[in-house]
């Protein structure tokens, strides 16, 4: 009896049968890596502004060391991460990650209740968090453990100074990120012995069957993810080639995985806070010229129906994604229809 019967199609179309879940011993050396070999290239463009990898190894260094010598976060404490697809996300991430933390993806449209129970939960200590989701936090801040609040606005590691919600005046006690990183460029950073047994994310499940639940996520889960992810598709991670535009948020695994797959193999990346905003959202693709999309039926579903979805130069697009839901039909064929290229599901 065959008891891999997908193998046969692998090898029809040139796909490894295997990868190697141990390319990297963690997803912080596969990061350290690409941010020292693509130093001068953008890696991350938003709200016109442009950080390149050297910058995100100087900032995500700098948050890594004010979390250590500041808060204390040692290996496999719980930092929450409550922000929109803004340019401090990835600075926040790989600080965490530098740290030994575990990073735990909130969603910053939570409602209170759903907030109290994920940080409760989670066991969270420390929370980053958008200006515009504090008055959320501030409703459920004396429920939980947290200790520290960091609080983020919409230009904070662009260097650029944007218009921003403010934060929330019940929240109490915080520190603004663009404090934390001013400290942080003074002070060591400590490296930390990290294997792909250790506990990267926290993923919690929408909570569809009741309460949110926590889905643990290793190092080695994420490298393993990202070497599939470029066996599957060699044509579309040409290292130093690559440009994606990112509208679906970064606090859901999908975009996350796909966002750290390409920033390993030193891809441009537009994130996109708003994609409601349709107009922007396809002036950004307009701009971008992406090589790879990604995005889940409905995003898909209202770019097709834009007017000017058709202006955009898609000669250099490559491949476009579908997850988190199966995509309709009548929408891949009308994408395609648009930009040459059907939706690839994935899961």
């Amino acid at each position: 009896m065959n008891t891999k019967p997908w193998l046969a199609t692998y090898r029809e179309n040139g796909i490894a049968e295997t990868v190697n879940a141990d390319a990297y011993p963690s997803v912080v050396h596969m990061l350290d890596e690409a941010m020292q070999r693509y130093a001068d290239k953008p890696a991350f463009r938003a709200f016109g502004q442009t950080l390149s990898f050297a910058d995100v190894d100087r900032q995500s260094a700098a948050f890594a060391a004010w979390l250590q010598q500041r808060l204390g976060v040692k290996k496999g404490d719980r930092v929450a991460v409550m922000l929109p697809n803004l340019l401090a996300f990835p600075i926040v991430c790989i600080g965490i990650l530098r740290a030994g933390a575990v990073q735990v993806n909130v969603n910053p449209l939570y409602t209170p209740r759903e907030l109290e129970h994920q940080l409760n939960d989670a066991g969270v200590e420390t929370i980053v968090v958008f200006s515009g989701s504090t008055p959320t936090l501030a409703e459920v801040r004396a429920n939980t453990g947290l200790k520290t609040v960091i609080t983020v606005a919409v230009g904070d590691a662009s260097g650029a100074t944007l218009p921003s919600p403010p934060v929330d005046a019940l929240l109490g006690e915080s520190v603004s990120f663009a404090e934390a990183l001013a400290q942080g460029g003074g002070l060591p950073l400590q490296p930390v012995a990290l294997t792909g047994d250790d506990l990267l994310f926290l993923q919690y499940t929408g909570g569809t069957t009741g309460l949110s639940k926590g889905a643990a996520l290793s190092h080695r889960n994420l490298v393993a993810n990202t070497e599939q992810f470029k066996a599957f598709m060699p044509v579309a991670v040409k290292e130093g080639e690559e440009v994606l535009v990112t509208a679906i948020p970064l606090y859901h695994i999908f975009a996350l995985m796909v966002s750290l797959s390409y920033l390993s193999v030193g891809a441009e990346n537009w994130l996109v806070a708003n994609p409601r905003d349709m107009d922007g959202f396809v002036g950004v693709l307009a701009q971008a010229r992406p090589t790879v999309f990604m995005g889940v039926n409905t995003l898909y579903g209202g770019l097709v129906q834009h007017p000017k979805l058709g202006e955009v130069d898609w000669s250099r697009l490559k491949i476009a994604i579908g997850g988190g839901a199966a995509v309709v039909g009548a929408v891949s064929d009308r994408w395609k229809a648009i930009t040459g290229h059907f939706i690839r599901e994935g899961y």
